[in-house]
């Protein structure tokens, strides 16, 4: 039984174009010369394009250099400016944690100065004594901070 609307494939009117046979042979777009000659030329312009932005990266980073040239003595002091700014909150902390102990003064262990030295200078505290009345992951974090850049 054939179905309704079905039409049987017939070859186009007038019937199918001849089949070509023969080798098809593409036409050459460029010589062998404006070929080499482009290759000159898109070599030589990628040359020139390199020397003016290697020259341009060149100059950003001078002025880069500059810049943070000029603004490390105020990362300095601001970066020693938090770290006395911690020291007397350290401070501060112990001096209200231990008011209650008889005999306790505050910047000394067992009656003995802990930052007396010969030569009156400044000692850095170690990274325990520093982070002492912090959480244990802010030390961490502090502490191995380049791990995080």
């Amino acid at each position: 039984m054939a179905s309704k609307g079905f039409k049987q494939e017939m070859p186009p009117p007038g019937g199918y174009g001849p089949i070509e046979w023969a080798k098809q042979v593409p036409q050459k777009k460029l010589s062998g010369y404006a070929q080499f000659g482009l290759f000159i030329g898109f070599t030589l312009g990628a040359w020139v394009v390199y020397h003016f932005q290697k020259n341009q990266r060149r100059r950003e980073d001078l002025e880069m250099r500059d810049a943070r040239l000029a603004v490390t003595p105020l990362v300095e002091a601001e970066r020693a400016r938090l770290f006395l700014k911690q020291l007397r909150e350290n401070r501060d902390e112990e001096n209200e944690l231990m008011k209650n102990v008889e005999g306790w003064k505050t910047g000394t262990l067992w009656g003995e100065p802990a930052y007396y030295n010969v030569r009156d200078r400044f000692i850095s505290p170690s990274t325990e004594e520093y982070f002492a009345h912090c959480k244990y992951w802010e030390k961490f974090y502090a502490v191995h901070d380049k791990l995080n850049h």
